[in-house]
């Protein structure tokens, strides 16, 4: 059973890892003010997943209570590479919000690096660390 456990929590990090990588460039791409807008949905999806009896499925269209994680992410990441900028901002804010909640107090290695960086994505909306690239584009 553990090898099981081992080897679903290593595709799903690399499912995840490869998604955040993705939604990193959506929201380096951002007009400051979409930025804005991202931060302030992803709080509130935030915030709704944590009212939910299963945070980590929230938003998901087929749930199982014991289920590691839902089918939300994947829509969301779906909806975020939409051309459609309404749909797109949407995604975004609930993707993070849900890899966010699967993520926290996880015991494997790779999976809490996700949160991490989810939570370092968290602060480039929010304005509280600068976007590595514009900063060095500011310094050269």
């Amino acid at each position: 059973m553990s090898l099981l456990i081992k080897a679903l929590s290593f595709t799903r990090f690399l499912t995840l890892r490869r998604q955040l990588r993705e939604m990193r460039k959506l929201v380096e791409g951002l007009s400051p003010s979409a930025r804005s807008a991202v931060a302030t949905l992803t709080m509130g999806e935030i915030q709704n997943a944590a009212r939910a009896p299963v945070p980590h499925l929230y938003g998901s269209s087929e749930v199982h209570r014991y289920q590691p994680w839902g089918d939300a992410g994947g829509q969301a990441f779906q909806r975020a590479r939409s051309s459609v900028a309404q749909l797109k901002l949407r995604g975004i804010a609930l993707w993070l919000a849900v890899v966010y909640h699967e993520t926290r107090d996880i015991p494997h290695e790779g999976l809490a690096g996700i949160h991490r960086e989810v939570l370092g994505l968290l602060g480039l909306l929010k304005g509280t660390y600068a976007n590595p690239g514009r900063v060095s584009e500011r310094t050269a």
